[in-house]
């Protein structure tokens, strides 16, 4: 009977010793719960400011800044080359591209402005600049048109990484910030470095040489190309081109080259100057 009376009286106790335990586990457990919380809520902290550096750091390192703003561009874009102007700007009496955004904002004097939106990746523009830049260069230094460039960055995937189609443009328009007799050399010597581009091989720096060897030497250009200072203005007007709805094509769609003459757009076959020439004298 003793033996059966000290059991009983273990037993409460056992039960006892039980709860505390299980509840003391169930602290244990809350405090953990608690602790992975902080835990977590600290790594997505992290995370979210690991995000933010990245984006900030990809920003910085693009190149150029948005406020970086060309003078010598019309409010649509464009590098407009006076009437008189020839691929030696000073031969032919004119000043290559406009000298302020004023001038090139005025009219261009009674004669028609031709303008083409080019993309110096764009293999249809290659085939269009090779097909009419000798009939419009003609027609330039005759004061028979006024010719404005608008250069935009539609391609740069198609360049392995290098962003040509971006570089080029803000080449383009450096040049006619800077040295704009040299323009349209210039022009010619971007459309020639497609190929090379498109194997990957036409750096920042082997830009600048391909633009100071076709005549447009300066040191201002050179700073600017590889500081790559219009780069934020190219991307604004290339946004800009593709959500204007009078550059659209047949397609519904903004692309390259678009070619306007006093603003109608020119639905002829691109690589035929004789069609584009036909064009120009009836809006003349």
């Amino acid at each position: 009977m003793a033996q059966k009376k000290n059991n009983s009286q273990r037993q409460p106790a056992q039960k006892q010793s039980d709860r505390e335990r299980v509840r003391q586990q169930q602290q244990e457990a809350v405090a953990k719960e608690k602790r992975m919380k902080v835990v977590f809520r600290s790594l997505i902290g992290v995370a979210v400011l690991a995000v933010v550096a990245v984006v900030a750091a990809i920003a910085l390192n693009q190149g150029g800044t948005s406020s970086a703003t060309p003078t010598t561009v019309t409010d649509d874009g464009g590098i407009v080359l006076d009437p008189g102007a020839s691929a030696a700007g000073d031969e032919a009496g004119g000043d290559g591209a406009s000298a302020t955004a004023d001038d090139a904002n005025a009219s261009a004097g009674g004669v028609p402005q031709v303008s083409v939106y080019l993309d110096y990746q764009c293999p249809h523009c290659l085939a269009f600049e090779q097909a009419n830049l000798p009939m419009l260069s003609d027609e330039l230094a005759a004061a028979n048109i006024s010719l404005a460039v608008h250069p935009v960055a539609l391609m740069d995937n198609a360049s392995q990484g290098t962003d040509f189609s971006s570089n080029a443009a803000n080449a383009a328009v450096c040049v006619a910030e800077n040295q704009p007799d040299a323009f349209l050399d210039v022009n010619q010597a971007l459309f020639d470095l497609q190929g090379s581009a498109s194997q990957g091989s036409v750096t920042v720096e082997a830009l600048s040489d391909a633009v100071a060897d076709a005549g447009a030497d300066s040191s201002d250009v050179r700073s600017c190309i590889l500081d790559q200072e219009f780069d934020g203005w190219v991307r604004d007007s290339t946004d800009a081109a593709l959500s204007d709805p009078s550059l659209a094509g047949a397609s519904g769609r903004f692309g390259t080259p678009t070619v306007l003459v006093d603003g109608q757009r020119f639905e002829g076959n691109p690589e035929d100057p004789e069609a584009l020439t036909a064009f120009i004298e009836q809006q003349g």
